[in-house]
């Protein structure tokens, strides 16, 4: 570290690590920090973070992410908020400022997963593979949080977190009168899409 340190720049250092050390979720692809949106002057936003790190000459992007809605809210919504990500390899240029960080991030296990919740969308020609944007910290919740955010198969109530089992990976199988609404099938339930392709093929007049 320099010898000769702004006091922004010290003062951005401590905001940093206070942050990481209360909110950090590190993965196989980095470290992110999630922030509700319109969670009241008394939090630091993303934009807040961002300005922190770019004083410590940190890379990092700022993404929306989703968690799953409070249990005691009336609404069933996903929370909506934006998630600072710094990738693995960009995690030096942080270690810089935070020492302690080197031990945490060897830790790190390569098989865990990372920021994407990869899904299959049946399409009538093909089988597109997209992601959730979901907060980072995803892997770690509860099966009842699971849950409230529709990460559990519709039919048998599976996690489908879970990838160990590739016959339960998750399909996005809407209901015709709910298209708009997002409705995970693991692949056990649901023929792995097929049936859906082949109902989409039909409706656009193609029987193949």
């Amino acid at each position: 570290m320099p010898e000769a340190v702004t006091p922004e720049v010290r003062a951005a250092q401590r905001r940093v690590i206070s942050t990481v050390r209360v909110s950090g979720v590190f993965n196989s692809d980095g470290l992110a920090l999630w922030r509700e949106t319109g969670c009241g002057e008394w939090k630091a936003t993303a934009a807040d973070l961002g300005r922190d790190l770019d004083l410590l000459e940190v890379p990092h992007t700022i993404v929306t992410a989703f968690r799953f809605p409070l249990a005691n809210s009336r609404s069933k919504a996903m929370r909506r908020g934006e998630e600072i990500r710094i990738v693995r390899n960009d995690l030096t240029h942080l270690t810089r400022w935070m020492p302690s960080l080197k031990e945490t991030i060897g830790d790190i296990p390569e098989d865990c997963p990372g920021w994407p919740f990869p899904l299959f969308r049946p399409r009538a020609d093909s089988m597109a593979i997209v992601g959730l944007a979901l907060s980072a910290d995803w892997p770690l919740w509860s099966k009842k949080q699971a849950r409230a955010a529709r990460l559990v198969c519709a039919e048998c109530d599976c996690d489908l977190r879970d990838r160990k089992d590739k016959d339960r990976l998750p399909y996005d199988i809407r209901l015709p009168e709910q298209l708009n609404r997002r409705r995970l099938v693991c692949g056990r339930c649901c023929e792995h899409g097929v049936d859906e392709m082949e109902r989409l093929a039909q409706l656009d007049g193609d029987p193949s």
